[in-house]
Order: structure tokens, then C-alpha cells, then sequence
């Protein structure tokens, strides 16, 4: 099933706190000299026009990244906004750049990475946007499966990104098995999960079990994020995200718990909006 594209939600507040988040592992990542893998399992387009028919149709950045556009941002966003500014050099917001496009910005020569994404269309416009680069490497594979291949990476030191678009239910045990798998090669990589917070029953209990199950397989640390712009009750659709990172830089916590109540401050739509940090240590 290859329906999903990821255009008709850039830029949206799942992508802000997502795209954040995945910068600031990267910046903890390069603070080591050691290189790393940066491997993403749902790499998408990389980078999406907000312009495009797709992302005008649903015309989510408008309550997203347009909200931060301009702005001056509290200091922990200031990297973040660096990387859509250099893409947007004049006084309009017209790109928004995926997970791939951010993390590539704060990577060595000395890094690898190593993208996967399946969707056709998607896969040729991401090949595109990282024509030349020499420590990219793009495949049209299964990303779950490419991720078990490359696992225990040479380096010895991996940052993992998986966002698969939850659009089937196995999905979801799909990520909880990864992990697990991913733990038994290679149990000090960093894994990032991003999950979705839907307003329907059974979607919101699979989140819930999901985030659940990541946690219940104890790794050294776990941390878990949640940012919503309405509540539970007063939508339908997406009312907000969550993240759940396997061991995740010590630093994070902190800033996580520095950064979000400015996101719901600029992006909560209604007084219910929030945010949670939870951090566990085995």
C-alpha cells in the first residue's frame, strides 16, 4: 500500500516538534569525533514546496512552521530555524525540508547515511535532492528490513530515524518489532519512533500500546514526548504526536522541557494544548 505522501502534512506542528527534535540528536551526535550512521527508514521527499498542490490542499504549515516563520525564536529553536531559513533565503516561506534534508545539515564528511523509501514518486525526488552528495546513499527498499541489515553499523555508532506513515495497523507492531530487533544487534544506537496522537479509539490505542511496548523493552533509557495542540475530545484527525526515543542524549530532557511550551504557546489551538517529557532509566 503506497498511497501516503507525506506533502499534504509538511511543515504541520507534528513536523515541528519532529524535525526539532531530530536536530537536536544530530548536533548531541556530532559532539563525539567517532562518525556515525544516520539511517532513516522512511525517508519521504526530503524536502516538499508548500506551494505544491499536495501541501495546498490541506494547508496545514499555516497553523505549523508558518506560526515560528519570522519569529524570533527562543535559542533552542535557533538551529532549526536556521536550516528552513537557508532554504528560504527571501521573505517568503515556500520549502519545508523532512527529517533526511535537517539531519544532513549537521553531519561530517566523516558520516554516513543512509535513507530508505519505497513510495516511487517520493523515491525519485529524494534521489533528486541528494544528487552528488557523497556520504549519501538512497535505496528504494523496505525500511524496516534495510534497518536490520545495516545493524551493528561499522562505526559502532548509529542515530535511527522511523516514521512510517501508520496509515495500517500492523504498522505499528511492525516499529515495536523493529526495535526489538534493532536492540538485540545493536543495543546502544539511538532510535527515534514518532507516532501520531489521532482522535479515534482504536488509532489512539495502538499509539498507546505502542509507546507502551517500546517501553516495556527497557533499554538503558527511554524517553518519551508528547505535544498536542487541542485535546483529546475536540477534533477529529491528528491533534498531536509523540515521540518515543530509545536511548536518547542525556541532554535532551532538558531541552525538550525548555522548548515545548513554547511550541504550544505559538501553535496550541485551543487551552487544552500541552505537552509531556517523560525520561526512564533502567
Amino acid at each position: 500500500m503506497l498511497s501516503y505522501r507525506h506533502g499534504f502534512h509538511a511543515g504541520n506542528h507534528a513536523d515541528v516538534m519532529k524535525h526539532w527534535i531530530c536536530v537536536l540528536m544530530a548536533q548531541y551526535m556530532a559532539k563525539k569525533d567517532k562518525p556515525y550512521f544516520y539511517i532513516d527508514t522512511h525517508s519521504a521527499a526530503g524536502i516538499y514546496s508548500l506551494n505544491d498542490p499536495l501541501a495546498k490542499k490541506t494547508n496545514e504549515a499555516e497553523k505549523g512552521i508558518q506560526t515560528l516563520w519570522d519569529e524570533k525564536v527562543p535559542a533552542v529553536f535557533k538551529d532549526y530555524m536556521g536550516v528552513i531559513n537557508a532554504l528560504n533565503p527571501g521573505e517568503r516561506l515556500k520549502l519545508y525540508p523532512g527529517s533526511p534534508w535537517f539531519v544532513r545539515q549537521f553531519l561530517r564528511p566523516v558520516d554516513k547515511v543512509r535513507l530508505f523509501e519505497l513510495h516511487p514518486q517520493d523515491f525519485q525526488l529524494l534521489r533528486k535532492n541528494f544528487t552528488g552528495d557523497k556520504i549519501v546513499s538512497i535505496e528504494k527498499q523496505d525500511g524496516f528490513a534495510g534497518l536490520k541489515a545495516l545493524l551493528p553499523p561499522p562505526t559502532k555508532r548509529a542515530m535511527v530515524v522511523i516514521d512510517p506513515p501508520y496509515e495500517q495497523a500492523k504498522e505499528y507492531q511492525q516499529v515495536v518489532a523493529a526495535i526489538e530487533q534493532a536492540l538485540k544487534r545493536f543495543p546502544i544506537g539511538v532510535y527515534a519512533i514518532w507516532y501520531p496522537l489521532i482522535n479515534r479509539n482504536d488509532k489512539q490505542k495502538m499509539s498507546e500500546t505502542m509507546a507502551r511496548k517500546l517501553k516495556n523493552l527497557k533499554p538503558k533509557s527511554f524517553l518519551d514526548v508528547r505535544f498536542w495542540v487541542s485535546g483529546a475530545d475536540e477534533e477529529q484527525g491528528m491533534y498531536g504526536s509523540g515521540m518515543a526515543i530509545v536511548n536518547p542524549p542525556w541532554n535532551l530532557e532538558q531541552q525538550l522541557n525548555e522548548g515545548l511550551p513554547y511550541l504550544v504557546e505559538k501553535m496550541g489551538v485551543t487551552e487544552n494544548a500541552g505537552f509531556s517529557v517523560e525520561y526512564i532509566e533502567s
